[in-house]
């Protein structure tokens, strides 16, 4: 009955043993913190083993980098969550160093008592030792190696203890179950390190796409990056507010990351607009060249007109021509007058009224012979339409291909497969033309079915395009007359007022325009 009992007793403590490893890989792959990972590793290691004290290297290069430092007699804990570890020095890739020998020949080293190991160099941890008053005796160094037998870190035990915390050695079976425990943590650790490294390239992926989309157009060269420095600014603006509607609205990090890459992406669907609409920096834009060439070429033909004119007279002998001079005043004041206004209405920065209209529409009827013989307006309707733009630059039909960028984003967007705690990315980044009103686009969404997230994009792409100072079709406002416009915007019922009202009250553009 005694040998059952003892095999029982021993089974027991097997099963109990292969449950706290698995408790703790368990736990480990749940962590999400680097650092808090690292922490663990140490903190269960020294629990499972009795250890006093332990320190965790990382392998950086060709040397071993002190990440956390634990002594529960001195009452140390450094890394980790607590104070970053100072004043350690790097541990060379030397074989004279146990850590080193660990690490360069990936197996574990037990050693009872290092004052008599005569196979390493122990003078650090002596020198330790006489500063401290502490005494190192028994040590189990263990390397920590990933998926592919690589070694990614060293742990170090030190002074195992009994019941009675008496120092003894490390059992060589406790060599098995820190191993195995260094297993887990090494695999936690690379798994760690591969998601921040595909983290890291969906970022770097999407800051990409979104950079190429503001480099089609010289005057939208920075705008992306801006408005997501101001989004991730608003956001955290939001989350020292204390009073108002926004006062329980929380942006945790990985809610914040949404918002921010929802600003990365939100133009992504402008790779579709053709870019003679995205870079149309005055009203006729691509036509200009085309109706001042015209417009030469009808002042050649007038000239050529009076010059004949004045040649059929003098044959003649006609000695007065005074009506030759006066069709020439008036015709050339005509083609003058007309040249300078489509000049100005072609600037975006000129207001546009109701006579231009009207006589932009005159010179419409005005009529000339080309080449070919057939008589031919001085301008297009379709010119005529795009002088006639009372706001920006865009005609009608151009603007409709402008706002398409939006539902062009969505479906981009929506086919990347976003991880879960991204998934809200191609809403809200789709959604930043939405009016409270309900007469935003593309879905004219009002009230609380816009999500927070979608309003501040709202706010701070209008903040942004006002206040840039790379349109050419504009001047750049002063944070004040931007305000001031964001304040009717209001007023009209766009924008949300609770998150004007935070925004300006923080200041929050002082953070991202120094």
């Amino acid at each position: 009955m005694d040998g059952e009992h003892t095999v029982r007793k021993e089974i027991s403590g097997s099963l109990a043993e292969i449950g706290t490893l698995l408790d703790i890989g368990i736990a480990l792959s749940a962590e999400k913190e680097h650092d808090r990972v690292l922490e663990m590793i140490v903190t269960e290691a020294r629990r499972v083993t009795g250890a006093d004290a332990g320190t965790l290297y990382l392998c950086e290069e060709s040397q071993l980098t002190f990440k956390i430092v634990q002594n529960e007699t001195l009452k140390v804990f450094l890394g980790g969550q607590g104070e970053p570890v100072v004043n350690f020095p790097p541990v060379p890739m030397r074989l004279e160093n146990v850590s080193a020998y660990a690490a360069m020949n990936a197996e574990c080293v037990n050693i009872s008592d290092v004052y008599e190991a005569k196979e390493f160099d122990f003078s650090g941890p002596k020198r330790y030792d006489n500063m401290t008053g502490y005494r190192t005796k028994s040590m189990l160094v263990v390397p920590l190696k990933n998926h592919e037998s690589e070694v990614i870190a060293v742990l170090q035990l030190i002074n195992a203890t009994d019941e009675k915390g008496e120092i003894i050695p490390f059992a060589p079976e406790l060599e098995k179950v820190v191993s195995c425990l260094a297993s887990q943590a090494a695999i936690s650790l690379t798994n760690r390190g591969l998601l921040d490294s595909i983290r890291q390239l969906f970022h770097s992926f999407v800051e990409v796409m979104a950079t190429a989309i503001d480099a089609q157009t010289p005057y939208n060269a920075h705008h992306t990056r801006r408005v997501a420095l101001l989004a991730e600014e608003l956001g955290n603006a939001i989350n020292k507010t204390d009073r108002g509607i926004l006062a329980e609205v929380s942006f945790n990090e990985e809610r914040l990351e949404q918002l921010v890459m929802s600003a990365w992406l939100h133009d992504i669907g402008k790779i579709a607009t053709p870019l003679s609409v995205m870079n149309k920096a005055t009203r006729l834009g691509d036509l200009r060249e085309l109706v001042l060439l015209r417009m030469d070429y009808i002042a050649a033909l007038l000239k050529q007109e009076y010059l004949e004119k004045k040649m059929v007279s003098i044959d003649r002998g006609d000695a007065n021509d005074d009506d030759i001079e006066a069709w020439w005043r008036e015709t050339w004041g005509v083609w003058e007058s007309s040249q300078q206004l489509i000049l100005y209405a072609d600037n975006p920065s000129n207001r546009i009224t109701d006579e231009m209209i009207a006589e932009l529409r005159k010179i419409q009827r005005i009529e000339y012979i080309d080449r070919e013989g057939k008589r031919q307006p001085w301008l297009t309707a379709a010119e005529v339409e795009a002088l006639c733009v009372i706001k920006g630059t865009l005609t009608n039909s151009e603007r409709i291909q402008m706002e398409e960028h939006v539902q062009v984003t969505k479906r981009m967007l929506e086919k990347l497969p976003f991880p879960r705690k991204l998934e809200d990315v191609p809403i809200w980044a789709s959604m930043h033309h939405e009016h409270l009103d309900g007469k935003g686009y593309p879905l004219g969404l009002a009230g609380n079915s816009i999500p927070v997230e979608a309003r501040i994009l709202a706010l701070v792409d209008v903040f942004d395009a006002l206040t840039a100072s790379d349109r050419p079709y504009k001047k750049a406002m002063s944070v004040d007359e931007a305000l001031r416009i964001l304040g009717f915007m209001v007023k009209d019922g766009k924008l949300d007022g609770a998150l004007l009202q935070i925004f300006q009250e923080q200041k929050v553009w002082e953070k991202v325009h120094p």
